[in-house]
């Protein structure tokens, strides 16, 4: 009577069959990840290398040439040698430079290698886009055009900053000559080249020009040549004490007060464009890598997620 149940109960506590668990179905097998997901890091890895060699070129177009020291002049035997095993001949000019000074001679312009170097650099990169892609070729000619005068206007404000900045210490140095009772030009000569930058090249000079005869307004006419409108004030208070012999101190010290604020404002405005000017690394180092990192990987699965 007891061997249907024995036989039963033999039947529930028998083996398991052998075999991988996942084919019982007590793992989960485990699922292959898509080719979008597994390439995924390369393709960050491979896009953040790209990004970085062209900041690193764009960075290295911008940086200043490394000064080089003058060279030494040969001595006669030296330089004779030389010519006669043919070291001092000139170093012939690139493709570029060539081709730059030929369609600049064409279109009847001064010799000037830079531009010849610029133009021949513009004249190979719009015949190579004219022959990959045709409506960029226009782009480096154009380019070409405009850096001189963008270049030229960027060293024009340079130019002007510096002497706004330099200007109420150079009046200040002038208020103290001219009170212990110095001429103009004497205090020109005393102060001379030491404010450094244009208006020391410009008070140097006038001193020269006067020490060789020239008369004070002539050398006022030199150092409002070299420094620039941004001097004018200076100059004029200046004149007008050499034309009628007005008192120079008390318009000294008005020029000097206008100087000080004109500095002032300068350097706020300096200051009030400084965030705009730091947008221009984050954008072009932070976001970029924070793209890569993290969008590229998520669109990349999700692309491989939906190919069959």
């Amino acid at each position: 009577m007891n061997a249907a149940p024995a036989a039963s109960l033999g039947r529930r506590l028998s083996p398991l069959p052998c075999g991988p668990a996942s084919a019982l179905g007590l793992i989960p097998a485990p699922t292959q990840a898509p080719s979008g997901t597994r390439h995924a890091p390369a393709l960050a890895l491979g896009l953040g290398l790209a990004w970085a060699a062209t900041v690193v070129l764009l960075a290295g177009a911008h940086r200043p040439p490394a000064r080089r020291p003058p060279p030494r002049r040969p001595t006669a035997p030296r330089r004779d040698a030389r010519r006669a095993a043919g070291e001092g001949a000139p170093p012939r000019p690139l493709v570029p430079d060539q081709v730059g000074a030929t369609l600049r001679r064409l279109a009847g312009r001064p010799i000037d290698r830079a531009a010849d170097r610029r133009a021949g650099w513009a004249a190979l990169a719009a015949v190579a886009l004219l022959l990959v892609a045709p409506p960029l070729a226009p782009l480096p000619v154009a380019a070409a055009a405009v850096m001189p005068r963008l270049a030229q206007r960027r060293a024009g404000r340079a130019h002007e900053a510096a002497v706004v900045d330099q200007l109420p210490d150079v009046v200040d140095l002038l208020a103290l000559t001219t009170s212990a009772g110095l001429p103009v030009t004497a205090a020109f000569a005393a102060i001379g080249s030491r404010p450094g930058g244009a208006l020391g090249e410009g008070l140097a000079a006038g001193a020269a020009h006067a020490a060789r005869g020239g008369t004070t307004a002539e050398a006022l006419a030199l150092l409002a040549r070299v420094a620039g409108p941004a001097a004018r004030p200076l100059i004029d208070a200046l004149a007008e004490h050499d034309r009628y012999g007005t008192p120079l101190r008390p318009a000294l010290e008005r020029v000097g007060i206008e100087a000080r604020l004109r500095r002032r404002r300068q350097a706020e405005e300096a200051a009030r464009r400084l965030p705009v000017t730091l947008l221009f690394p984050l954008v072009l180092t932070t976001l970029p890598a924070f793209v890569i990192l993290t969008v590229v990987p998520l669109l990349a699965g999700s692309f491989g997620s939906l190919s069959p």
